[in-house]
């Protein structure tokens, strides 16, 4: 689809501390349907299909989440719970009505909602005690409630209808997340981290024939699972070729490192748009949180991240353009959420962003990611917490006006998120 052949892939990045004015398309001819810049766009991944982990088709749709496993791994009983931005309210599938999701009536014994709690976020591979408090919620309509012991190995299996006479309702976190023990660019136009800044930000690795070199960036979302981009894994390296690297500013000082256990790549990734570019990394070696190494807050059900809101980028990328090496230093910068309507514009991307997609940069230039920095972070500070907003991607240039950088917009994977995690918990 290129006139003049595949484009050098670049990572976004941005200038901290820099003043913004509201982002206005910069005058200039449309931009061509096919001038995008994609990561690391080379050979199909090679691996083993035992590294992923397959979707289950042994099911009629009216059998899901209804508290019986009847596959082999359960995937008839995953993807059955979610949390709400309100709150963090959790909710899970209604067995009787299709596509209804029903609050947990948080009244009864305190212990039982507690072990229920541990044993829901358990399943997605925390390992940290969760929160819970009691919502109250003018809300007359259904909710459930739990059985008095449990008996079920799923999570629908120990929950009944009910009408919740309390008006309280069960918000649970599972994971003390989002929070930075330390605050004080390719980035382009970004300035140095400081260790503890960006405490889940890691660096994937691969044999170089000396040692090991960055590849792309990541998220630790908690100490089992990193969250990256799918093209980060188009080169055909072994499973066991990988390293992720963590807890470090400067990749040449000592640093925290994991084996990879596996990849799993999104099915529906598609390298030409770069649709669906999230994968999730299991770790061999569970991370310990420390000042230095901490999980980032998955998004919620229903989190918005509107435009002009100020979100930041990490990653060891370029910091120059032309650079043919990466950085060694962590590098940071602030950019702006920019919105899909504008971002599809014609003088923008011209209609390639999707709903899968988000922008953030700067339509001015200069405040950008480069190599490298794929598959790391975009987070946004709410409610006292740091949210994975996005996942870098794509981009034409590095810096250049029009082009911000384009990244997966996390609110639309999370279910194929826990769904992964939870169905991993099951082999």
């Amino acid at each position: 689809p290129y006139p003049n052949g595949p484009h050098p892939a670049y990572y976004n990045s941005g200038n901290h501390g820099a003043v913004y004015q509201p982002y206005t398309i910069q005058p200039g001819p449309p931009a061509p349907s096919y001038i995008i810049e994609r990561r690391h766009k080379l050979n199909a991944f090679s691996g083993s299909p035992s590294n992923y982990i397959a979707r289950e088709k042994c099911f009629p749709n009216k059998t899901l989440c209804n508290g019986i496993s009847e596959c082999a791994r359960g995937g008839d009983e995953a993807g059955c719970v979610r949390f709400r931005w309100d709150n963090s309210l959790l909710q899970v599938m209604s067995r009787t009505q299709e596509n209804t999701w029903l609050p947990v009536c948080s009244t009864g014994d305190s212990s039982n909602l507690r072990d229920f709690a541990s044993y829901v976020c358990q399943r997605f591979g925390f390992q940290e005690q969760p929160t819970t408090m009691s919502v109250p919620m003018n809300d007359n309509s259904n909710s459930v409630g739990l059985f008095p012991a449990r008996t079920s190995d799923t999570i629908q299996g120990g929950l009944e209808s009910e009408t919740c006479s309390s008006g309280q309702y069960l918000s649970l976190r599972c994971s003390d997340c989002g929070k930075q023990k330390s605050s004080s660019s390719r980035i382009i136009g970004g300035t140095l981290a400081t260790i503890g800044e960006w405490p889940w930000q890691v660096s994937l690795q691969v044999p170089n024939g000396k040692g090991y070199s960055h590849i792309c960036g990541g998220t630790l979302i908690n100490n089992n699972w990193v969250v990256t981009a799918s093209h980060c894994f188009s080169t055909p390296f072994p499973l066991d070729a990988w390293r992720i690297y963590i807890g470090t500013v400067d990749l040449n000082q000592a640093r925290i490192m994991s084996g990879v256990s596996a990849i799993l790549r999104h099915e529906n990734y598609n390298a030409d748009s770069d649709d669906y570019d999230v994968a999730l990394i299991k770790l061999k070696n569970p991370f310990t949180f420390s000042a230095a190494i901490q999980p980032v807050c998955l998004p919620m059900t229903n989190q918005n991240f509107n435009p002009n809101t100020k979100c930041w980028i990490s990653g060891f990328g370029k910091t120059v353009a032309t650079s043919e090496v990466t950085s060694q230093q962590l590098m940071k910068a602030e950019v702006k959420i920019i919105s899909t309507d504008t971002c599809n514009n014609v003088h923008v991307y011209n209609g390639a962003i999707s709903q899968r997609m988000m922008c953030a940069g700067d339509l001015r230039g200069g405040t950008d990611s480069c190599q490298g920095d794929s598959g790391g972070p975009l987070v946004c500070f709410q409610d006292n917490r740091w949210y994975l907003a996005g996942v870098t991607s794509w981009g034409t240039g590095c810096g250049q006006a029009n082009k911000p950088g384009v990244y997966t917009r996390v609110t639309e994977i999370l279910p194929w998120i826990y769904n992964k995690m939870e169905l991993d918990r099951n082999q």
